[in-house]
């Protein structure tokens, strides 16, 4: 599936952009001067269970954030993947 798709499957399902779910990482203070600053198992718990997300989804908003903030934490074969396929 490319990050495209999961983009549309995430918006369908929730109503909310991934602008929307950054701009809310920042209101929740996991993001914080454009960086990451939660761990991972925290934002997955609240995309879980605030947003409504499933474990997939949670994992590649997870990854969505990470990109937008440019962490060091995304490996080199997670970033192609997303540049190639809609990022």
């Amino acid at each position: 599936m490319t990050f495209k798709a999961h983009v549309d499957n995430i918006q369908a399902k929730t109503g909310r952009t991934q602008e929307d779910v950054w701009k809310l990482a920042i209101k929740k203070l996991f993001v914080k001067q454009g960086k990451i600053v939660a761990k991972h198992a925290d934002l997955l718990a609240w995309l879980k269970s605030e947003i409504g997300l499933g474990h997939v989804h949670a994992n590649f908003i997870i990854l969505f954030l990470r990109l937008r903030a440019n962490d060091s934490k995304v490996s080199t074969q997670s970033r192609n993947w997303a540049y190639k396929t809609g990022y």
